[in-house]
């Protein structure tokens, strides 16, 4: 069985969550962007990496979930016969 998702995950700044950021049109990665919120000020590649951190954390959650309710529903079958 595959599970295939598709989202689009908001990066978070690291200091308050919010998902708003300043930047400039044409940013590389080694230019500083700033929180809209808390000003905290983060490199864009840095900011990158944190956004795949959080990403990957929510996609271990999903698959933990799904995981949990396909051992359920297997449980479930299990029983009845």
């Amino acid at each position: 069985m595959t599970m295939e998702k598709n989202m689009t995950i908001p990066i978070q700044c690291p200091q308050c969550c919010s998902t708003e950021f300043e930047k400039k049109e044409n940013s590389l990665e080694t230019d500083f962007v700033k929180c809209h919120l808390c000003g905290h000020h983060i490199m864009l590649e840095d900011l990158k990496e944190v956004g795949v951190e959080q990403a990957k954390e929510i996609a271990i959650n999903m698959a933990k979930k799904e995981m949990e309710k396909m051992v359920k529903d297997f449980a479930k079958r299990f029983n009845k016969k």
